[in-house]
């Protein structure tokens, strides 16, 4: 995002890798429980944002939200729209790697459920939400662009990751592994962002938050090469660890000006503790929330227009 100056399940056993032999590799047991169908989706939204960047550059500006005539209409609108060619490709790479990733973790984790209700929020709900909250902060200019949804994607990784971590390697830990990765990458924000003694001390609190939850995984953990599982799977974990860190620190640049426009941190902070958040009490805190008629909507809808393989529609 750029602003211008103008109740969790049973983990199964690691043998049981959701119903296929021990031994499938992660490449078959992931055709078995994706769609066709969900390649579509996930590139519907690089094609959406492409498509926006061929409108003329007045015709952007005018989606743009602004902060002197906040509308709701651009409030939503503004998070497809960027301000120049290096701005949306920023946004598409990470997209590209944050997006796949978790669908992946959440598919490999029996999950593929959850990732739609996820992906559907981020995309119609937290647009219009992360740019009205922009307005707690006083200024003048134009906001626009994808970050802040990327963010989102960014934040739920901890999640994601922990039920990935639960079903394949029964970490059973999964909650306190998604807090502490979550407050992990709080600290790395904090230093990241305006260096003053407050963003220190808010690193320091969250640092420790951040051991106190990892501690109580620590037990859960393979002990042994022979415990973590078929090619690919302890690898695909890594790749997740690297891209929540990774996708902070593009997000969180040294110098937030870049080419004349100012990166706006504050709504990637939104964007990265919203979107674990929202979905770290939803599927976790509170269960009610997660089989309320809203969420279960979503998952019906899911079902009947991409149901999972071996399910007739």
């Amino acid at each position: 995002m750029t602003e211008t100056s103008d109740a969790s399940p049973t983990p199964a056993a690691p043998a049981d890798r959701g119903g296929t032999t021990a031994d499938a590799s992660l490449l078959a047991r992931l055709r078995a429980a994706a769609h066709p169908a969900d390649i579509a989706v996930l590139l519907a939204v690089p094609a959406a944002l492409a498509a926006a960047a061929l409108l003329p550059t007045d015709a952007r500006l005018a989606l743009a939200f602004s902060y002197a005539d906040p509308t709701l209409v651009t409030a939503f609108k503004a998070n497809f729209v960027h301000a120049g060619t290096d701005h949306l490709l920023f946004n598409l790479a990470l997209y590209a790697l944050a997006a796949p990733t978790v669908y992946l973790l959440s598919v490999l984790s029996g999950h593929r459920d959850r990732f739609y209700v996820v992906f559907v929020a981020f995309l119609v709900v937290f647009p219009a939400v992360l740019s009205v909250l922009n307005l707690a902060v006083p200024r003048e200019g134009l906001l626009l662009g994808f970050s802040g949804v990327n963010a989102a994607f960014v934040g739920y990784l901890p999640v994601a990751l922990a039920g990935y971590l639960r079903r394949v390697f029964g970490v059973t830990a999964d909650r306190e592994l998604a807090a502490g990765l979550f407050f992990l990458g709080l600290a790395l924000v904090a230093v990241l962002v305006v260096r003053t003694p407050l963003t220190y001390a808010v690193a320091a609190v969250a640092a420790l938050a951040a051991v106190s939850r990892l501690r109580a995984v620590d037990a859960g953990l393979p002990r042994s090469t022979d415990a973590l599982g078929v090619p690919g799977e302890a690898e695909l974990a890594v790749v997740a660890v690297l891209l929540l860190f990774g996708g902070l620190l593009g997000a969180f640049p040294p110098d937030p000006v870049v080419d004349g426009a100012v990166v706006n941190v504050y709504v990637h902070l939104l964007g990265f503790a919203l979107g674990f958040i929202a979905p770290f009490v939803t599927f976790g805190v509170a269960p009610a929330v997660e089989n309320s008629r809203a969420v279960a909507a979503v998952r019906q809808l899911t079902v009947s227009v991409l149901p999972a393989p071996g399910r007739s529609s």
